[in-house]
C-alpha cells in the first residue's frame, strides 16, 4: 500500500543510511552514587523521519493545548517578569524524580563486569 504523499514527500520520509538507535550514557556527577541517565539517538532509525510527519500532522489535527510548559529558563524568566503577581499567588517548581531512568552506576559496572 503506498501512502497518499507525493513522490517528493515520500522519497524523503524513506530513511537513508539507516541504523539501530545508539544508546549513550551520561553520568550524573551531582546526585549520589553517581547514577547513569542512559540517552538514545532515533535520528537514525529507520522509522524517524515518519513518526516525525506523523507527529505534525497529529498536531495539526488535535487541540492539545498546554498552557503550562516551559521551553527553556530564559523564557520563563521573560514570561514571570512580564506578569503581575498578587500577594496571594505562590509560585512552585516541580521535580520529577523517575523523569528519566537512572542506572546505578556502580551496579552497572559490576553487572558488567560478571
Amino acid at each position: 500500500m503506498q501512502p497518499n504523499f507525493p513522490q517528493k514527500q515520500h522519497t524523503h520520509l524513506t530513511q537513508k543510511n539507516t541504523a539501530p538507535p545508539t544508546l549513550k550514557a551520561q553520568l550524573k556527577l551531582h546526585k549520589p552514587d553517581i547514577p547513569i541517565r542512559p540517552v538514545v539517538n532515533n535520528r537514525t532509525a529507520p522509522s524517524y523521519k515518519a513518526a516525525k510527519k506523523l507527529n505534525n500532522i497529529l498536531k495539526q489535527h488535535l487541540n492539545l493545548e498546554n498552557l503550562y510548559t516551559v521551553e527553556n529558563s530564559t523564557k520563563l524568566a521573560n514570561d514571570l517578569t512580564s506578569i503581575t503577581l498578587k500577594d496571594s499567588y505562590r509560585l512552585i517548581t516541580l521535580d520529577i524524580k523517575d523523569l528519566y531512568v537512572n542506572i546505578p552506576y556502580q551496579e552497572t559496572l559490576h553487572t558488567t563486569r560478571t
